[in-house]
Formats: C-alpha cells, sequence, structure tokens
C-alpha cells in the first residue's frame, strides 16, 4: 500500500511540472520601451568645461615671479589632494591641446606654465625659466580644463593617466571631449 501511494505521489509530482513547465504554444510578451542613454562618465570622476582665463596676478611661488591665475574648485578636496588625481590641459585657440606643465618659448624666452592645486582652488601659473620681468601672460584665446579623479577610481590606480594623451584619458573615462 505504501508503494503505491509513493508511486502516486512520483506521478503527480511528474504531472504538476509537466504543467507547470514552458511551453512553444504561447506568445512570447512584449518587450518595454528602451529608456535613454545616461552621461557618459566615469563613476567619482569630475571634469570641468573648457574655462576662459580669469584675471591673472603677478604672482612669486617658490622664489620664481610669475603671472598666477586662479579658479575656486571646491570639489578639490583633502581627499582628493591626498589620494587622488588632478589632470589639467590647455586649449589654444579652440584646437590644439597640450596637459600641463607646458613649456614653450614665448616672448624669447622659456617659458613654463604649470597647474598648482590646492584645497578648493585650480592656480594656473606661468613663469620665464630666466627670471627675468616682465613676465608673460597667458593669451585671452587659451582655455583650460580639469578632471578630478579620487584615489579609488579603478582607472586612476591601475593606468597612469599623466602619460596619457588628452584624447585617450577623455576615452578611458569616457568624458565628452
Amino acid at each position: 500500500m505504501k508503494s503505491i501511494a509513493k508511486l502516486s505521489i512520483l506521478l503527480l509530482m511528474i504531472l504538476g511540472a509537466s504543467i507547470i513547465s514552458c511551453s512553444d504554444d504561447g506568445k512570447d510578451g512584449v518587450d518595454g520601451l528602451n529608456g535613454m542613454d545616461g552621461e557618459p562618465g566615469t563613476a567619482n570622476v569630475i571634469y570641468s568645461d573648457w574655462l576662459d582665463r580669469p584675471v591673472g596676478t603677478e604672482a612669486t611661488i617658490d622664489g620664481t615671479s610669475g603671472m598666477l591665475y586662479t579658479y575656486s574648485v571646491p570639489q578639490i578636496t583633502n581627499e582628493i589632494l591626498n589620494s587622488g588625481t588632478v589632470l589639467v590641459y590647455m586649449q589654444f585657440n579652440g584646437a590644439d591641446i597640450f596637459a600641463l606643465p607646458y613649456t614653450s618659448r614665448a616672448g624669447n624666452s622659456i617659458n613654463t606654465i604649470e597647474a598648482i592645486t590646492t584645497l578648493g582652488n585650480l592656480k594656473i601659473f606661468r613663469y620665464r625659466h630666466d627670471g627675468l620681468t616682465p613676465t608673460i601672460a597667458v593669451g585671452s584665446g587659451v582655455k583650460f580644463r580639469y578632471i578630478i579623479i579620487p584615489g579609488g577610481t579603478p582607472a586612476a590606480r591601475s593606468i597612469n593617466l599623466r602619460d596619457r594623451s588628452y584624447d585617450e584619458v577623455c576615452e578611458l573615462l569616457a568624458i565628452p571631449k
């Protein structure tokens, strides 16, 4: 009697499974609407638009005279200064793009334009290598852009982004150019 009961339960389980399982006689459901694509980018990476050059002031940094241009960038926090990366690029008249620091010959003198990051600020400093004056100002057609990468961002840890071109950095971090 027990074996008949076990056989009956087994048959009921098989019958139930076959009823519940999928079959080919039903119609597929209708796909939902596709959502809009989100903004490109990499989690936690902050980047600016191309910024016009602010008004400069003559300044001396570490005994070197030059022109100083300051942007307020509240995203440059102590955490960024201690473990993140700030990349800065400049663009000449909407065309050529160079990473800072950038050294060239201007006004018959070798000059360097470099980025200095401090808490809440990005400073652009241009100075002559010969130490003479007048200091040469950054041209009004020059724009700057910064990319802030927190220390916990995988791309910042695994790739030396400072050795990459502007285009490569934008592609790696999915940043619109």
